[in-house]
């Protein structure tokens, strides 16, 4: 879970490094991808009696995800 965390952030500054739009939103989409998996393995980690009240932790994955599809779109209208 602490590597999924890690990555969403890590690959979001690896993106804006890079050079261009193009990269950017590569790297975005695999931030994005790397929330979905702790997204499961928070529901996992419920399923399995390691962790209760997983509510607060499900909003703010979602939100996230929001951020990151939002930019990813107005990088892309940007762009376009």
């Amino acid at each position: 879970m602490r590597r999924a965390a890690v990555s969403v952030p890590a690959n979001i500054a690896e993106g804006y490094a890079r050079n261009g739009s193009k990269e950017l939103i590569y790297f975005l989409g695999i931030s994005a991808g790397s929330l979905s998996e702790l997204d499961t393995l928070i529901e996992l980690a419920a399923r399995l009696g390691y962790i209760k009240n997983t509510d607060v932790l499900a909003e703010k994955v979602d939100e996230i995800s929001g951020l990151i599809m939002g930019l990813i779109a107005s990088i892309k209208r940007r762009t376009a």
